[in-house]
């Protein structure tokens, strides 16, 4: 009876098993396979180039600093803007940051690029967000002047942004996705913070942030685990202030 009982389970597993049936959205499998390793390595390879992107470097030279990598991302995003049917602009979004002391010792002009790709649906107000932080640093903040290749920190994150807005400007989506470069983020998250005051004064409808910094780590300093083909995801709990809206 035990035998007949275990077969009878185990034929019931398997039936269960072979219905299992996976729903793969098309869309976003063809945007999957556009993404192009050759052009990730190009755009990591092109910030390295810029020497140092700290964000207190020089913003006049044409090769070299901050100023010069985030005009290269505005370019970027402008040759993204005409496959994109007149959905994609962008800009560089500035603010003047003042000697604080600590992480800022000069008067500094902070620029985020934002390409923004309109949603097709106009009643649709959701905005999605993809970001990475363009600036880096050597050991101390302040360094505007040593090298500080960044391929990694955040090199990675930053090509990890404009690969989706190249892939995905010329998809149409109802909602409105911003993809953003931020700058000031090793003086303390200025950049990001600078985006969220604007997008709390304008009321912005954020539905998601999804935010990639050091996306090339395949160590984890916190489990020792070493996997260079997936990609970990952190999300912050929701508070418990917002569980009744869920």
């Amino acid at each position: 009876m035990k035998k007949i009982l275990l077969l009878l389970i185990t034929l019931m597993s398997n039936h269960l098993f072979a219905q299992t049936i996976i729903q793969r959205d098309a869309e976003i499998e063809r945007m999957v396979k556009e993404v192009s390793a050759d052009s990730l390595k190009l755009y990591i390879k092109t910030m390295v180039a810029f020497g140092t992107r700290n964000t207190l470097s020089t913003q006049t030279d044409a090769k070299r600093g901050i100023g010069a990598a985030r005009n290269w991302v505005l370019s970027k995003f402008n040759e993204f803007a005409k496959q994109s049917n007149g959905r994609l602009s962008a800009i560089i979004d500035t603010t003047t940051l003042q000697p604080d002391g600590k992480r800022i010792d000069a008067t500094t002009l902070l620029g985020n690029v934002v390409a923004t790709l309109k949603g097709t649906d106009p009643n649709d107000n959701r905005i999605f967000i993809i970001s990475g932080h363009l600036d880096n640093m050597r050991s101390s903040p302040t360094d505007r002047l040593g090298d500080a290749p960044g391929a990694n920190d955040d090199g990675s994150g930053s090509a990890a942004v404009i690969e989706c807005a190249r892939v995905m400007s010329k998809h149409n989506f109802p909602a409105t996705i911003i993809f953003v470069t931020v700058s000031g983020e090793e003086q303390g998250l200025l950049g990001s913070a600078f985006m969220s005051e604007k997008a709390k004064k304008e009321n912005w409808n954020i539905v998601a942030v999804l935010n990639n910094d050091i996306m090339g780590s395949n160590n984890s300093n916190e489990t020792n685990i070493i996997n260079n083909t997936k990609v970990r995801v952190f999300s912050e709990g929701i508070p418990a202030y917002e569980t009744e809206k869920v």
